[in-house]
């Protein structure tokens, strides 16, 4: 695998849960190595920020109304913000890669049938079924904090945790070797041949340009492991989001 650093993406948008981390983190990865354009709005911030870089590719990243995944369904609220892109800035969100970025932390995600429905219903960044606007639901097991790990930990999809705090504690153990100021290129692709050895193991098919399919096993083989252990394997599904726009490639 290569990372590709010169790769136009056009416009990709990130909807997060959280309102500091998960941007952080695509702060250092789509603007600080990869040199995209961002433009952010954090709920708990009136005005929106965005970079000075000059790039053919942007990259938006913005809350739901609340920090539940439940919130994806709040469309008045993102459909405000979605008009205030295109208004403010020309970011044009039908025509963008979406990505919908939520924890499966049992404690803040309680409905697991709702987070099935929605798998089945986003299905594809750019387009899905019945002329409904692009996005897929990129899941962490159980947080975001997997993705992290898995840049710099070997067999770190066989690591298990039930909370997002436990994936937090394993971290701020292994700071010596997990900071987020240390990803790099080596780093990223670390935690994509992470993601495929998982896929492998677990005996999914795996087809970049039809990912529905296996995003949903992964939510039912974790979703089972956690029924029988009460924790899930450390997985993080952030690594399909730069295969998918060609970031990263065979």
């Amino acid at each position: 695998m290569k990372l590709i650093k010169n790769k136009r993406i056009g416009k990709v948008l990130f909807v997060v849960e959280g309102s500091r981390h998960e941007f952080s983190l695509i702060k250092k990865i789509f603007e600080d190595l990869l040199g995209y354009q961002r433009i952010e709005k954090r709920r708990n911030k009136a005005t929106y920020y965005k970079s000075q870089t000059d790039s053919h590719s942007t990259v938006a990243v913005i809350n739901t109304k609340n920090s539940n995944i439940a919130s994806i369904s709040e469309t008045d609220y993102l459909d405000t913000i979605y008009a205030e892109l295109i208004e403010q800035y020309s970011f044009d969100v039908t025509n963008a890669a979406v990505y919908y970025i939520f924890d499966r932390d049992s404690k803040s995600n309680t409905d697991p049938q709702f987070i099935l429905n929605l798998l089945h219903t986003l299905k594809n960044s750019r387009e899905n079924e019945n002329s409904m606007m692009g996005g897929i639901l990129i899941l962490s097991y159980p947080s975001i904090e997997s993705y992290e790990i898995s840049q710099f930990i070997d067999g770190s999809y066989n690591i298990c945790a039930c909370l997002g705090a436990d994936a937090k504690q394993f971290i701020s153990q292994h700071t010596d070797k997990i900071a987020m100021n240390k990803i790099n290129e080596h780093s990223i692709l670390h935690a994509c041949d992470e993601f495929q050895k998982y896929i492998s193991d677990q005996g999914i098919n795996f087809n970049i340009d039809d990912f529905s399919s296996a995003n949903i096993h992964i939510f039912n083989k974790e979703e089972k492991y956690y029924e029988e252990k009460s924790t899930y394997f450390l997985l993080s599904v952030m690594s399909y989001v730069l295969l998918d726009l060609g970031i990263i490639r065979e």
